[in-house]
Order: structure tokens, then sequence, then C-alpha cells
């Protein structure tokens, strides 16, 4: 989980039991931006892992492997190598 995960979780607590102020609608809006961008690329990743499966191109599928755990742990995936 990444430290944007928790405090969107944080956020929405709060919003359980008062109302956000602005600063915080605005941090959330934020979480929400990229915890997006981080669901996209995942799944860029997942769908790209089962293509690698299916081809039987083991490379590519370390390669991806290791993107993803990259973006799991950071949040980001470096440019790919061609």
């Amino acid at each position: 989980m990444l430290p944007v995960h928790e405090r969107l979780a944080e956020l929405f607590i709060i919003s359980g039991k008062r109302a956000l102020t602005p600063a915080e609608e605005a941090e959330q809006q934020q979480c929400l931006q990229v915890n997006a961008r981080y669901c996209w690329e995942m799944a860029r990743l997942k769908n790209e892992a089962l293509l690698a499966g299916l081809t039987g191109d083991a490379g590519w599928d370390q390669e991806i492997a290791a993107q993803m755990f990259e973006l799991r742990t950071t949040g980001r995936v470096s440019k790919r190598r061609k």
C-alpha cells in the first residue's frame, strides 16, 4: 500500500465524522487522481503479463513482474527499456 492510499483512507474516515476543509477536499481529489493512475497502470501491466504468459515469453514476463513490484512499492514505473 502506498502512502497516498493511507491518506485517502484517512480522509474518508474524517469525512464520516465531519465535513472536510477545502484543503482536505483538494487533497482528497489529488489522492483520487493518483489512485486512478495507479489502477490504470496496474491494469495495463496485468494485461501485458497475461499476454506474456500466453505467448510463453518468460523474459517479458519477468520484466513485467519487476515493473509491477516497482509500481507497488514506489507508485511509479520507470521508463520501459526498448
